[in-house]
């Protein structure tokens, strides 16, 4: 499909731009193609999103706003898609945000401080050749204890806010599986912090529409087993790939 519509190469020449019903298909090419949104991957990334925000900057189309699908915001989108640069800890944090309902904005921040937390993880895995080493520190940023314990919140105060009438119509929680898995990887934090780890349980007990389908099925025995282990260097992309699955996280 790539070859066919040209998406291989550089998109500010291809056709596709002119088209709204067309930009929002390849918009959403770009979020699965994204890395870590889809975990146990056996191909590469094409990097569709990041080339796609270079033509649509090169040909003045607008570039804030949300991705529908996801309900994230762009900006914040443009980081996750350069999650493995050494700079996106910083951008994260620097991550000034963007306007929107409560339940949108509990919703950005989990998904801001997942990110760090899953960078961080993927970064030191490919700087020591092995899977991510939890004792690496990153003195100009917070601990991994802090983030999680923020991240949590976050979660929570979602989860609480949705349960309000005037954000019924909301459907934010459908999008907690991302920061729920990266939450759930912090195993050695969430050992010395048994009540965080309850908490996750209620959200993953209550708030997750797909619970039973396969997706979510491997993604908890996977999570269970890393827990039940204490392995908190567990790589989930490679247990992914040894049961011959691909987990989608959006």
């Amino acid at each position: 499909m790539t070859t066919v519509y040209g998406l291989n190469g550089d998109l500010r020449n291809s056709p596709v731009l002119s088209e709204p019903e067309a930009r929002f298909a390849l918009e959403l090419m770009g979020l699965m193609d994204m890395p870590t949104f889809v975990r146990g991957r056996s191909t590469l990334s094409l990097g569709i999103w990041k080339r796609l925000r270079l033509a649509q900057g090169s040909m003045g189309i607008k570039r804030g706003g949300y991705q529908s699908v996801s309900s994230l915001p762009r900006s914040l989108l443009d980081i996750f898609a350069n999650i493995h640069d050494e700079n996106s800890d910083t951008e994260f944090l620097q991550w000034f945000g963007e306007p929107g309902e409560i339940p949108q904005i509990h919703l950005w921040e989990a998904y801001r401080l997942a990110g760090i937390l899953t960078g961080r993880r993927l970064r030191n895995r490919g700087n020591t050749g092995t899977t991510a080493n939890a004792s690496i520190q990153y003195p100009a940023s917070p601990s991994a204890e802090v983030l999680l314990g923020r991240l949590v919140a976050s979660i929570d105060a979602l989860c609480d806010a949705t349960s309000r009438p005037e954000y019924s119509q909301l459907l934010t929680t459908n999008s907690l599986l991302y920061p729920y898995v990266a939450a759930r990887l912090e195993v050695a934090v969430l050992r010395r912090q048994p009540t965080w780890m309850d908490s996750l349980r209620r959200v993953a007990e209550k708030y997750q529409p797909y619970g039973k389908t396969a997706n979510a099925c491997n993604i908890t025995e996977m999570l269970d087993e890393a827990w039940d282990l204490g392995d908190d260097v567990y790589d989930i992309d490679e247990q992914a790939r040894q049961r011959n699955v691909e987990i989608a996280l959006f």
